[in-house]
């Protein structure tokens, strides 16, 4: 039911010609507390009156001179349409065709001359009670709409809001950048990959790294200028968008000095936590946000000297040979493209060949000749290591089978093939390894195994289990590029290490550093005291291998002997220089 006491507020408008009956109606609303109610003789002013002040009720007389009521009407919706004010239309008339003319103008309803007050204030109420009820309902209906808005609006800001730092996240970060792009504006980027994420994550939990990205947002958002925005882009990395950028070395010193912001211990509770950054760097005008977040992407420093880096378009070829190269490099094996070359090692005391390193060389049809230093880093990181170091597995025992059955090499001869951590991660590396030793019918002493110090490391247990069951079948476990890697004596002490490989870096100053000699003795004497023997590659002269022999190294190789051959060529360099041997 809808309060009288509502409608007795509503604004009503009377018309009529005759001022007896516009006298009539305003007592009569009058004593029953209507309280604002307006009135015109002139049909005229109607709408002019309700542009001004829009009455909830028009009570309207059908027949006056000039415009009649119809006219009125149709006036209105001219000029109102739907939000046209209702009309009770005022009529001494009943005939059938002024009635239908006004039904179908929209009137709500008819009120008789002469009028009956009781009916008179019926009809009022019953057209004001339906019109309160549509403008409660329109109102509430606006008031949800104002809430839908805002609550759009509001999952509109979070959806484009990191719920860790605040700060725009990737898709914030892209509408900032389209908007850029309209407006063909100058803009920079910055595309900062955070390293040490992931170890502070295993080692103190998500809890931390939230409040420590937390934290460098802070810092960040305060170093920046304010027209610029900050935001993390994915997991470890964070995209600094600088509208208008002055020039290039503007955006390289801004980068420089976040790294130096970032590469500091930052607290967190009780802890220090140390992270690092590099960045890479791009700067555009009506650009592609993709593509010029993929172009600072691809400037991405590789390590930290230098570790900020500017876009370039001989940059972007090298890295999309990189993934042409890494595309071509699936199935390389079954197409016939991969070879193995073998360099000789050989016993520094009585000059013989004593085995040889099977070294992988890559041949496609496109790229010529691949160097490994460019597709083994490719193959480790796309996983294709597996595959490749399968085929070389068994390349190599191939080969060895071959040449026992030929009785050219020496019962003692061993041949060495290297390993890479993902191999050495498999669970079942050494059963298999051991399976095929067995299919080609050669024991485990004919092969050794070559493994670098990082490789250990990436899961030093598990390369531990393997190992050891692989040098407990006779397989010689060598560690390469002793040196340059961790360099930590620990693991000696615990995996079923028989060899350490001196890295050429250490030899090639040796004829002319006394430094160089000193740390190779130290070497040399560290190794024998955990009863490893050594063996020193990179040799090409002479006098490196004097100097190495003295030093008590027990195996070299290098050009100085033999560059790497194919396994014909080896063949044959081997018979000769064992027959040479004989003569002496």
């Amino acid at each position: 039911m809808t309060d009288n006491n509502a409608l007795t507020h509503k604004r009503l408008l009377v018309v009529d010609d005759n001022p007896a009956n516009v006298e009539l109606l305003l007592d009569l609303l009058d004593d029953h507390g209507f309280e604002n109610v307006t009135s015109t003789s002139d049909s005229t002013r109607v709408v002019s009156l309700c542009e001004a002040d829009c009455p909830d009720l028009i009570l309207l007389d059908i027949r006056m001179p000039g415009l009649d009521g119809h006219g009125v009407m149709s006036a209105l919706t001219e000029r109102f349409g739907y939000q046209a004010p209702p009309v009770i239309v005022l009529t001494a008339q009943h005939d059938h065709e002024t009635r239908h003319t006004a039904l179908s103008l929209g009137v709500r309803d008819f009120l008789t001359k002469p009028f009956r007050h009781d009916e008179v204030l019926q009809r009022i109420n019953n057209v004001l009670s339906v019109q309160h009820r549509f403008e409660v309902r329109d109102q509430q209906a606006e008031a949800l709409e104002h809430l839908v808005a805002q609550r759009t609006q509001a999952l509109e800001r979070q959806s484009r809001t990191n719920p860790t730092t605040g700060l725009p996240n990737r898709q914030g970060l892209t509408l900032t950048l389209e908007k850029l792009s309209q407006l063909g504006e100058s803009t920079g980027i910055l595309f900062i990959v955070l390293d040490g994420l992931d170890d502070i994550m295993r080692l103190h939990g998500y809890g931390t790294i939230e409040a420590l990205l937390n934290r460098l947002g802070q810092q960040l958002s305060a170093t920046l200028p304010p027209s610029h925005v900050v935001g993390p882009w994915g997991g470890t990395e964070w995209l600094v968008i600088c509208p208008d950028p002055v020039n290039t070395a503007t955006l390289v010193e801004l980068a420089n000095g976040l790294c130096r912001l970032v590469h500091q211990d930052h607290p967190v509770g009780d802890l220090l936590l140390p992270i690092r950054a590099r960045v890479g760097i791009c700067q555009a005008s009506r650009f592609d946000p993709e593509r010029l977040v993929h172009q600072a992407a691809l400037a991405l420093p590789d390590g930290y000297a230098p570790m900020v880096q500017y876009y370039s378009e001989g940059l972007e070829q090298q890295q999309r040979r990189r993934l042409k190269l890494q595309q071509a490099l699936r199935g390389a094996g079954d197409r016939g493209e991969l070879e193995l070359a073998f360099q000789p090692k050989v016993d520094l005391v009585s000059g013989r060949a004593v085995g040889a390193e099977a070294l992988l060389r890559w041949h496609h049809p496109d790229f010529g000749t691949v160097s490994p230093a460019d597709f083994i880093p490719l193959a480790e990181a796309s996983g294709d290591i597996l595959t490749i170091g399968d085929w070389v597995i068994d390349a190599a025992l191939e080969c060895l089978k071959a040449w026992q059955q030929d009785a050219w090499i020496d019962e003692n001869f061993h041949l060495a093939i290297n390993v890479a951590a993902r191999q050495l991660s498999r669970q079942d590396f050494a059963e298999r390894l051991l399976e095929r030793l067995h299919r080609h019918d050669l024991p485990g002493t004919s092969l050794g195994l070559e493994v670098t110090e990082s490789g250990l490391m990436a899961d030093v247990d598990l390369a531990r289990e393997q190992l050891t069951i692989l040098a407990g079948a006779g397989t010689r476990i060598a560690i390469d590029d002793f040196g340059t890697g961790y360099s930590s004596l620990a693991y000696l002490k615990t995996l079923p290490v028989s060899t350490l490989k001196i890295d050429r870096a250490f030899v090639s100053p040796l004829p002319d550093s006394e430094e160089d000699r000193n740390l190779a003795a130290t070497v040399i004497a560290m190794a024998h005291s955990f009863c490893c023997d050594v063996v020193a590659e990179g040799i090409e002269q002479a006098s490196q291998a004097a100097l190495l022999r003295e030093l008590g190294c027990e195996t070299a190789q290098g050009y100085y002997y033999s560059r790497p051959l194919p396994a014909e060529a080896f063949a044959d360099w081997y018979r000769q220089q064992q027959a040479t041997m004989a003569q002496f």
